[in-house]
């Protein structure tokens, strides 16, 4: 039994490296027949070698497409054992990426021969200008009705706008007397009617993103206009505070910026104002609030002053009562305030007396009031004998003087007596006050209607 065992191990022995190589033959043999497999699959993936469509039926369908697309001239298809070749002409390079693609996606192609050229552009073809004009006019035949009914909202905006705004003015005009600002208010009244008919308007044509982008960007918008519009903005502000405080009227006589004249007029530009000499003058009504405004006719009592010399040896208290008894017996000199005559400094030679006193600049005019009182003054102090010297002067005669003799005249001539002085002058005979002619000018020569004048009552 022993034995037995040991026989069947040599003979298992001695036969194990032929079924190890038979083993490792037969493996080998079915990888080899994988790998075959595994290439023969790849290479039908790659190129079918069996024809599913006929080149006859791929040339006839691409012609057709080329057709129906229009996009090439003189189009030309052959077709070759799956390969496609195309010539022919297209207007553009984007065109011929088209046709190329539509080619590949074409059933039973397999490659794709390109030779389609670009056709040159004429520089005097109009045909694309005519296309891009027919196209407007097809777009604008497609947007007449939007537009239409957009005319038609604004044409009710305009008119419910205005509406509003008598509306507005007819409630305010018993409760605001500023016209300026009335006007203002009432245009505020309108203001939701034009917003919301501008917005009706966008959203019909449709250009509400438009619209919104603006309002978006009012903040850059706003500092573009700030910056480029700041003096209008700034005498429109302007115009609002004078109209608001009223500084002067229409017709007052005001003295501003080295200018003064009659008040014509207030815009929400500028001031306009008529000189003494007949000129018109618009001032920018920021200049008019930021410099200093002299309204000469707002108080109509103006005081009028001068100067007079009297002599040392004269009398000062008679000469005070004889300026005094003058300027209290001339008709335009006011009582109330009344004159005053007094001494102001001792000069060289002369004792100069202040002569003050009022005159109704509504009535007279301040200046040939002036007139009269120093001609009458100086008339009654030569009748009272109260000399007016000049000041006194030092001569120098470097040689000397030399004094002769003469001898005795037979007769002393007489001296002709000097004219009286006149009671009354002709410039004087007319003290009326220049100013009115003025206003009389400047009411007749308006450069502004008076819906547009911000300081006009009313």
């Amino acid at each position: 039994m022993r034995t037995k065992f040991i026989l069947w191990g040599l003979l298992l022995s001695g036969l194990s490296p032929l079924l190890w190589a038979q083993a490792s033959d037969e493996t080998e043999v079915i990888e080899a027949n994988e790998s075959a497999a595994t290439t023969w699959v790849d290479t039908e993936q790659a190129i079918s070698v069996e024809q599913t469509v006929s080149d006859q039926a791929i040339e006839q369908r691409f012609t057709r497409i080329l057709q129906v697309s229009q996009r090439v001239d003189e189009a030309q298809v052959e077709v070759t054992e799956g390969v496609l070749v195309l010539r022919g002409k297209v207007a553009s390079e984007a065109d011929r990426k088209w046709v190329e693609a539509a080619a590949n996606r074409t059933e039973g192609v397999i490659a794709v021969v390109n030779n389609i050229s670009v056709r040159a552009q004429d520089q005097w073809d109009l045909e694309p200008a005519v296309t891009e004009a027919v196209s407007l006019y097809q777009r604008l035949l497609q947007a007449m009705p939007k537009i239409t009914i957009a005319l038609i909202i604004l044409l009710l905006t305009w008119l419910v706008a205005k509406l509003a705004f008598s509306l507005g003015n007819k409630v305010l005009s018993k409760r605001v007397n500023n016209v300026f600002v009335r006007r203002l208010s009432a245009r505020l009244f309108a203001l939701p009617v034009v917003v919301i008919g501008i917005y009706l308007v966008l959203k019909m044509t449709g250009l509400t993103n438009l619209a919104m982008t603006v309002i978006g960007g009012t903040g850059l918008l706003g500092l573009v206009i700030g910056i480029a519009f700041k003096d209008i903005a700034e005498n429109f502000l302007a115009s609002i505070l004078i109209s608001i405080q009223r500084p002067f009227k229409i017709g007052d006589y005001i003295r501003v910026d080295g200018h003064q004249g009659v008040v014509q007029s207030v815009t929400t530009r500028g001031t306009v104002i008529m000189t003494l000499e007949g000129n018109h003058i618009h001032i920018p009504n920021a200049i008019i609030y930021k410099n200093t405004i002299v309204n000469v006719t707002a108080n109509p009592n103006i005081r009028k002053q001068f100067m007079v010399g009297i002599g040392y040896d004269d009398p000062i208290t008679q000469a005070q009562e004889i300026a005094l008894q003058v300027l209290s017996q001339h008709p335009a000199v006011l009582n109330d305030p009344e004159p005053q005559v007094l001494v102001d400094n001792l000069g060289a030679a002369t004792v100069n007396l202040k002569v003050l006193f009022w005159v109704n600049g509504e009535e007279n005019s301040a200046s040939k009031v002036k007139s009269a009182v120093i001609r009458l003054i100086k008339r009654a102090y030569d009748e009272a004998a109260i000399s007016m010297p000049d000041e006194a002067r030092e001569v120098v005669f470097p040689e000397g003087i030399h004094i002769t003799q003469e001898p005795p005249k037979e007769a002393v001539k007489a001296v002709p007596a000097k004219p009286a002085e006149p009671s009354t002058s002709q410039v004087e005979a007319d003290l009326s006050n220049d100013v009115d002619e003025i206003r009389k000018q400047s009411a007749e020569n308006q450069l502004q209607d008076d819906a547009n004048n911000l300081i006009k009552d009313g």
